[in-house]
């Protein structure tokens, strides 16, 4: 599960203690939840920001980079924020079959996230043709339509009931 975080809530000095405390009360491990950094995150990027980061990494809760490839996204976030998690945007994924430079882009990002030891997600998979292509350069995990469209709690559940199952 997924939890996107804005550069106001990465100021919030009690973030992570009421993130941990409301896991604790819904008996989840921390290891079910991954935190999204919105792109306002990275470019607002504060001592307080740093110290929540700390605190989520040691708390064993990941951190994942979101939408990376666009707006003022930078290959320095790669550098400087402690994450494991590196989401390729929909809008290069979606290209990638009509488009060389898209297909070109998302090699080079899975393989520079690669070697830099993160993680990779593509966001906007569609098809089985864009999963398979995916797969073949070694990405990670994927989301997206292929997978599943979005679900209400009740479906979701009984999605991943029939998913794990079989």
């Amino acid at each position: 599960m997924s939890i996107n975080i804005s550069a106001s809530n990465l100021e919030e000095t009690d973030l992570v203690e009421r993130l941990l405390e409301e896991m604790r009360l819904h008996a989840l491990p921390v290891t079910c939840i991954e935190v999204e950094l919105t792109e306002s995150a990275l470019v607002d990027y504060s001592p307080i920001a740093s110290h929540q980061l700390d605190a989520l990494l040691e708390a064993g809760i990941r951190v994942a980079i979101d939408d990376f490839g666009t707006g003022y996204s930078s290959l320095a976030y790669l550098q400087e924020i402690p994450a494991q998690v590196v989401k390729i945007d929909r809008s290069f994924i979606q290209r990638i079959e009509q488009e060389k430079r898209s297909r070109t882009l998302v090699k080079a990002m899975i393989s520079m996230a690669h070697d830099l030891g993160y993680s990779v997600v593509a966001e906007g998979v569609e098809d089985h043709q864009t999963y398979a292509f995916l797969d073949g350069l070694g990405c990670d995990e994927v989301q997206g339509y292929f997978v599943s469209r979005p679900l209400p709690p009740e479906q979701f559940e009984q999605w991943i009931e029939t998913s794990t199952q079989g």
